[in-house]
């Protein structure tokens, strides 16, 4: 039989109306209390049920998840760091990936909003885009940001550094003995933008000159990364070292360097961002930028709820999640350190 809240009550001691006020996070309820509680709810597998407690409050228990892209680790552990704060407090996920498409985005959200209690978003749209969630907002939409930032909208934003993302890797390929380093540029969104900087911020601090023709228009996918990659190795300009603005566009690369007989890290040096979980298992394990994606879905959970719940106001919050780099085989690094 399902656990009930009786069941809980009786394991703790407390009463059914402290147990149900804990879970609904009555103002009443100690921090503490709460704690334990909602702790013996997770190892008791207790489920809510959702119907009920929707018409008793007028809230749907349903938190928007809307994403680029779950085909690889990056936004899917995001998910799961959500779902790992929003399942012990009764809430349940819906999840959408865009595609990288602002037009599916939009229409995405259009669905979810009149389903859900708030979203988390990682948008596809452009920094300065504003207007479509600036409306959400006033309507009274809850929102909180993760990974991407849009300018001037004033909501809670879990991300890395990207600035630091494109410094670090970009500085580990001018430390390797790299006078011309090439970059990858991802899509419009605000991450691409940030680590470009990175990239142009690591290359002026060792005063080396910005060459527009060592950047390639991109994107986040590992099919663009390897289109590019191609294009540039046949048009006999690539650099012997290559900054990907993330691991699935380094990935891609890879693919079309191998294809064309090259070397990794012999002809090409390649260093990724994001981490992603199988990185360190391809041929040529690949050198990235690494962050805990985890940690920013559990962030972004902790926010939207706590908006949710009236615990905090819809302001510009910011939640950085320091970014460390990562190095393998790919940038060459490991076969000059000592055995």
């Amino acid at each position: 039989m399902p656990t009930t809240l009786a069941d809980i009550a009786r394991a703790l001691g407390v009463s059914k109306m402290t147990v149900s006020r804990a879970i609904n996070n009555h103002p009443e309820i100690s921090p503490e209390t709460r704690t334990r509680i909602l702790q013996a709810a997770q190892r008791m597998n207790y489920r809510p049920n959702q119907h009920a407690r929707a018409l008793t409050t007028n809230r749907s228990y349903l938190l928007g998840v809307v994403v680029p892209d779950l085909m690889h680790s990056y936004f899917a552990e995001i998910c799961r760091g959500v779902e790992a704060v929003a399942s012990p407090l009764g809430y349940q996920n819906l999840i959408c990936s865009t595609d990288e498409d602002e037009g599916k985005e939009r229409n995405e959200i259009e669905a979810l909003l009149p389903r859900t209690d708030g979203l988390i978003v990682a948008s596809a749209a452009p920094p300065e885009e504003i207007k479509f969630y600036r409306r959400i907002i006033r309507d009274g939409g809850k929102v909180v940001l993760i990974d991407r930032q849009l300018e001037g909208l004033r909501c809670p934003v879990v991300m890395t550094d990207d600035v630091q993302v494109g410094m670090l890797a970009t500085e580990h390929l001018i430390e390797l003995g790299h006078r011309k380093v090439g970059h990858m540029l991802g899509t419009s969104a605000s991450t691409a933008a940030l680590r470009f900087e990175g990239y142009k911020k690591a290359l002026a601090k060792h005063k080396l000159p910005f060459d527009r023709s060592l950047v390639r228009e991109c994107g986040f996918t590992e099919q663009a990364g390897y289109q590019t990659m191609r294009a540039w190795i046949k048009d006999g300009t690539v650099p012997r070292a290559v900054f990907a603005a993330n691991d699935p566009a380094a990935i891609g690369a890879m693919g079309a360097i191998t294809e064309a007989g090259l070397k990794i890290p012999d002809d090409v040096a390649l260093v990724g961002g994001g981490n992603i979980h199988y990185g360190d298992m391809l041929r040529v394990p690949l050198t990235t930028v690494a962050w805990s994606t985890t940690k920013m879905g559990q962030q972004a959970a902790h926010l939207l709820i706590d908006l949710i719940e009236g615990n905090q106001t819809q302001k510009a919050q910011q939640i950085i999640i320091q970014p460390e780099l990562v190095v393998r085989e790919s940038c060459g690094a490991t076969r000059l350190m000592p055995a």
